[in-house]
Formats: structure tokens, C-alpha cells, sequence
């Protein structure tokens, strides 16, 4: 996520610079303040990762502004230095649930011990009182392992990330990184406190791209969604051309093969729409219908695309996966499982522009949509445009 990068980097040239005193009673409770936010926001989005990263992160800036404020650098920062980027890490691990789930409602429990032990042994420091908490705590001191602990809860993220490519490890890619700035910079806890406000407003801009994500993509097919479409069209003037597409018998292809197989093929239409010449951007209409805009080109123009495209999708052959074949390869390899079965499906398409009788996108759109029907009626898995004299199939 590149928008991290933002709130990290003003965080670190105006700690280095220096905090005007007047800003202070401000910016020293901001990280806390954005953390109710994001508790309440994680509730209502069903995103307990980012809740609980949200009060971890709070916490951390209490106790270096509060608690270990008072105190010389000592035990408990490093401490802290440890548990935080452990913590981090594993959230970017774990699989996403509500916050009302015993996993997040253990981990928030978990943060909150952490933060509890961390104040213990920066106050006990290496007094007798506490001579184990003592002893962890300067050996945890050891600068070369704060960052070393560091680089590797960054490293088990950054692989979380390159896997799931989401917003939210996107984000503690970043929060990991102002993090570090705050624990490891040493430059004091007015310092540390802008470092970790700047990582709460990362994780809050990391939900903000996420529901931007939800509400604009298609999440089965990966194509912009309803949402998306809605805009592009609101966007279109001049010359263009409107196309819908339309998988053929899909709910008698469900029916026979499963929902699953059914999500395979709506996978692999979009995936060859994605690729349609013309200039054209395909988008999700939603169920088993497609939309493709072709700013600035007439319909005559891209019957070719279209139909090209048509034809790879009728052509192309994709395996079910037999009920016998097991999640897992076997071993050794079974023998008695049976081959994949090698199914296809096609498509319908109508295609229209803009005219005198129709001028504005939704009225292009039902034109279009119209003319999908007809292909359908003609037979299926061919292109009919606006306009165009077909012969209904007899029955």
C-alpha cells in the first residue's frame, strides 16, 4: 500500500525536526483517540486483525509516553520492542474474524497482558524484588535484538503480503515500519508518539482502500464491479460502445456441475473478457452477466474484438475437479481416481452505441441488453448488435 508511506514518512521528518510544545497535548493522545475509532470501525466491518492491532498499537504509545516515559531507557522499551513486532506479525498470519470470535477476543486479552507485563518490568529494572523480570528484561536490551526481531516479524508480514495481497498486511508492512521509528529511533517519546499515530492512520487508510476494494471489485472474478460500471458510464461521452455479455444456460450448467464449477466458469469468462481487444474494460454486471465499454469506438468497430473473444471462451476446455480426487496429492499417487473431466462453456453478447433515439449510457445499456436477448433467442453463443435483423430459433 503506497498511501503508508505518507503518514510514516511526515511522522519521521517532523520527529526528527522537533514538536512545537504548543502541538503536544494534541498529537500525545491522537494515536489512542484513532484507536477507539478503529475498535468501532472493526466491529462494524468484521475486521478483528485490525482491532487488534489498533489497541497493540495504542498501548505501545501509552506506555512509552506514560508509564516508561518516567523512567530511563532501560528493560522495558526493549521489551516492548520485542512483543509489539511478535504481535504484528502474527496478526498478519492469522485468517480474518469478527471481533466477537474467542481467537480476537483472546488476542485483545493477550494484548493488554503484554502491555501490563511491559510496564512490570520497566519498573522493576534488575531490582531484587524482580531479579527474573529483571533478567528478561535486560536481556532483552540487547539492541542488535530489537532489531533483529524486527526484520524478521517484517519478513514473516512482507510473506503474508506477497500471498494473500491484502490491504490489511499491505498496512503492517507500514505499521511495522513506524514501529521501528518509534522503538528503535531513540529520539524521545514525543518522537515515538507521531510514529505510532502515523501507524493507526495507516491502518485506517489501509480499511478505507479496503472497502473501496469490496464496494468497486468483484471479489469471485476480480473484474470492477456493479459500482465501478455505474461511474465509468457516468463518464462516457462522445463515441463509445456498449456490450453485455451473458453466459450461456449457466443456471443449467450449475445445476449439473455445482456452484463451484459454476464459479470456475464465471472465473475463467472473465478472465478471457479482461483481455478483449478494442480498447475495451470489461466489468461484472452481476450473476452470470458481463458489461464491456469501449470508450471512443463505434459498434462496427469492435464486432471483431468481440467475437474474437466469443470464440476463445467457446473454445477453451477446463477440468473439474472429480469428486473422488482428494484435496491433497496423495502419497504414493492413488490409482483409482478417475481423470478430470473436460467441460466448456459460451457466451452471448449484444452490442450497442450511442444514436439519436438513444443518447445518454443507460439508455445505450438496455439497448444493448436488448440485443443480448436476441442473440440468446437466435441461438446463443454469437453476437448480435443493435439494429440487427436475427431470426429467433425455432423451438
Amino acid at each position: 500500500m503506497v498511501a503508508g508511506l505518507l503518514p510514516v514518512a511526515v511522522a519521521w521528518i517532523v520527529g526528527l525536526s522537533g514538536l512545537p510544545a504548543a502541538h503536544r497535548p494534541v498529537t500525545n493522545v491522537l494515536a489512542e483517540v484513532l484507536a477507539v475509532l478503529l475498535l468501532v470501525l472493526g466491529w462494524r466491518f468484521r475486521r478483528g486483525r485490525l482491532a487488534v492491532a489498533a489497541l497493540a498499537i495504542a498501548l505501545a504509545n501509552f506506555l512509552i509516553r506514560g508509564p516508561l516515559a518516567e523512567l530511563p531507557t532501560g528493560p522495558g522499551e526493549a521489551t516492548l520492542a520485542f512483543v509489539l513486532p511478535v504481535s504484528l506479525a502474527i496478526l498478519a498470519l492469522l485468517p480474518e474474524r469478527p471481533i466477537d470470535q474467542p481467537l480476537i477476543l483472546a488476542l485483545l486479552a493477550a494484548v493488554v497482558v503484554e502491555s501490563w507485563l511491559v510496564a512490570v518490568i520497566g519498573k522493576t529494572g534488575a531490582n531484587t524484588q524482580g531479579e527474573f523480570l529483571g533478567a528478561l528484561g535486560e536481556l532483552l536490551k540487547t539492541p542488535d535484538l530489537a532489531r533483529l526481531v524486527f526484520l524478521i516479524a517484517g519478513a514473516f508480514i512482507g510473506l503474508a503480503f506477497a500471498a494473500r495481497r491484502g490491504s490489511f498486511e499491505g498496512s503492517l508492512l507500514w505499521v511495522m515500519t513506524a514501529s521501528a521509528v518509534a522503538l528503535l529511533g531513540g529520539r524521545g517519546p514525543h518522537a515515538a508518539t507521531l510514529a505510532f499515530t502515523a501507524a493507526q492512520i495507516v491502518l485506517l487508510l489501509g480499511l478505507i482502500e479496503d472497502s473501496y476494494r469490496l464496494a468497486y471489485h468483484d471479489e469471485l472474478t476480480g473484474l470492477p464491479g456493479r459500482r465501478a460500471l455505474d461511474e465509468a458510464l457516468r463518464a462516457l461521452d462522445g463515441e463509445y460502445s456498449i456490450a453485455m455479455v451473458d453466459v450461456d444456460h449457466f443456471k443449467r450448467f450449475n445445476d449439473r456441475h455445482g456452484h463451484s464449477a459454476g464459479d470456475q466458469a464465471l472465473r475463467m469468462v472473465a478472465t478471457e473478457l479482461q483481455g478483449v481487444g478494442g480498447g475495451g474494460r470489461a466489468y461484472r454486471y452481476g450473476g452470470e452477466e458481463f458489461a464491456i465499454l469501449f470508450p471512443g469506438a463505434t459498434p462496427a468497430g469492435v464486432r471483431d474484438p468481440l467475437d474474437e473473444v466469443r470464440e476463445k471462451i467457446a473454445g477453451r476446455r477446463f477440468a473439474l475437479r472429480a469428486p473422488d480426487r482428494p484435496q491433497k496429492k496423495p502419497d504414493p499417487p492413488s490409482k483409482k481416481s478417475r481423470p478430470p473431466r473436460l467441460i466448456s462453456v459460451s457466451v452471448s453478447i449484444g452490442l450497442a452505441g450511442p444514436n439519436t433515439r438513444r443518447s445518454d449510457a443507460e439508455a445505450v445499456l438496455r439497448a444493448a441488453d436488448k440485443a443480448l436477448y436476441r442473440a440468446k433467442n437466435a441461438g446463443r453463443n454469437r453476437l448480435v448488435a443493435a439494429g440487427d435483423r436475427v431470426r429467433p430459433k425455432r423451438s
